[in-house]
């Protein structure tokens, strides 16, 4: 026999097989999902700021920004962040033209920016060092976010307080029916993975947060960092008994 009609053989022969396979009805299931939160304080504020310079000499505004930029670092260091958790952006160079519409025309000025970022394990500090560090020539305040440092373990937590939410509502339901929870059959996990529970826009357990001026009197506004919510959910579909 051919080696293509000995292959026609072999599949007619499994088709079937494979037909009932997958058209095996499904065991009797009960299928529920099951949600939580964890809410902890953040203990690290990511910092970022923008060093900025405009002046038509181009030479004179990479030295002017050059100078800001390094007593911004200077004062970051000063407030006890660590060399590695330091980080400046290349250096960005854009000419000013008199015409904006027409990039032929005379060069007004340079602007020279940078981004600096750190990160604080003080969340308190937070204010201060802001102030500081825009005493000491950063131009802007471009991020203020919060996090935890133990994420993966409130990750775990949640996932585990998820599973046991759906395993408690299918008991629940499952005992108005006069049946029973079994084994589970099936576990999908959520990606929903967290959110910052705060008046300020937040993402992916990250709580972004807005520091404000002195007031008239001199004195900072009231700092409060709030609390994380990581969140986690899971669908289950449970064996009845």
């Amino acid at each position: 026999m051919k080696p293509h009609l000995l292959a026609l053989v072999f599949t007619a022969l499994t088709a079937p097989a494979l037909f009932a396979q997958q058209a095996a009805p499904l065991p009797p299931l009960i299928s529920t999902t099951g949600s939580a939160v964890v809410r902890v304080a953040p203990d690290l504020a990511d910092l970022s700021f923008e060093v900025e310079v405009r002046n038509a000499d181009l030479n004179l505004a990479r030295k002017q920004q050059a100078e800001r930029s390094k007593k911004v670092l200077a004062a970051l260091r000063a407030a006890g962040v660590a060399d590695s958790e330091l980080q400046s952006s290349q250096v960005q160079i854009a000419p000013n033209y008199t015409d904006r519409q027409r990039e032929t025309e005379q060069v007004r000025f340079y602007i020279v920016s940078q981004t600096i970022s750190a990160t604080l394990h003080d969340v308190k500090k937070v204010p201060d060092v802001t102030a500081d560090v825009v005493l000491a020539g950063a131009t802007s305040v471009r991020d203020v976010s919060l996090r935890s440092s133990a994420l993966r373990k409130y990750r775990d937590d949640a996932r585990v307080l998820a599973i046991r939410a759906a395993r408690e509502k299918a008991a629940a339901l499952t005992a108005e029916l006069g049946v029973k929870v079994g084994k589970p059959y099936t576990i999908t996990e959520g990606m929903d993975y967290g959110h910052m529970v705060s008046s300020s826009n937040s993402y992916n357990n990250i709580q972004q947060v807005e520091v404000g001026a002195a007031a008239g009197d001199g004195t900072m506004p009231t700092f409060a960092p709030g609390t994380i919510s990581i969140s986690a959910s899971v669908s289950v579909s449970f064996l009845l008994e």
